[in-house]
C-alpha cells in the first residue's frame, strides 16, 4: 500500500509541479481549465501556460453538432528566442494534437505574452507549440512548449505502467 500512495504522489507532483511558490497556471493551484506547457531541449528556457476558454457563442457556451464542447486556448509564454534561431522558421504556432499523434489541428500564431488562438473541439488532446515557416505550413519545426489538456490527464496515469502491477 505504501508503494502506491508513494507512486500516487509522485505522479500528483509532477502534474502540479513546483515554481516556487508562483501561484497560478504555471503554480501548484492548477484549475481544471489550465494547461502547463513544459519545455523541451530545443528551448529549455521558455515557460508557459494555456487555458481553455470557451469560444464566444450567444448561448454561453459553444458545441458541435455532436456535443463537444469548443474552446479558445489563451497560451501565455516568455522566453520564447527569435523562431529563426531554431531553424529555417519565421513565426510559433499552436497546435492541438490528438494523444496518438494522428491529428494536428493549427490553431494560430503564438508570441511571448499572452496569445488566443482556436477552436479546438477535440475531447483529449495535446497542446503543442513549434516554429514554423508559416502560419499556413504544415507542421514540421522543433516543439518548444507541450502540454496535455485536462481531459487527458486520467488517462495517461490510469494507462501508465507505474500504475499496473505495483506490489503493495
Amino acid at each position: 500500500m505504501i508503494a502506491r500512495s508513494t507512486a500516487l504522489g509522485l505522479a500528483w507532483s509532477i502534474l502540479c509541479g513546483s515554481t516556487g511558490g508562483a501561484q497560478g497556471p504555471v503554480g501548484p493551484n492548477l484549475g481544471p481549465y489550465d494547461i502547463r506547457l513544459f519545455p523541451t531541449p530545443a528551448a529549455p528556457a521558455v515557460t508557459g501556460s494555456a487555458r481553455l476558454i470557451y469560444a464566444p457563442s450567444p448561448f454561453g457556451v459553444t458545441v458541435t453538432s455532436d456535443g463537444r464542447a469548443i474552446y479558445d486556448v489563451r497560451v501565455t509564454a516568455a522566453n520564447l528566442p527569435a523562431p529563426s534561431t531554431l531553424g529555417p522558421y519565421a513565426t510559433y504556432v499552436a497546435w492541438a494534437v490528438t494523444p496518438d499523434l494522428s491529428q494536428w489541428v493549427r490553431l494560430g500564431a503564438v508570441a511571448n505574452g499572452v496569445s488566443t488562438v482556436g477552436p479546438v473541439d477535440l475531447n483529449k488532446f495535446l497542446v503543442v507549440v513549434a516554429p514554423e515557416s508559416s502560419l499556413v505550413a504544415a507542421h514540421a519545426g522543433p516543439t518548444v512548449l507541450h502540454g496535455t489538456s485536462p481531459s487527458g490527464w486520467l488517462q495517461v496515469f490510469l494507462t501508465h505502467p507505474l500504475f499496473r502491477g505495483i506490489p503493495d
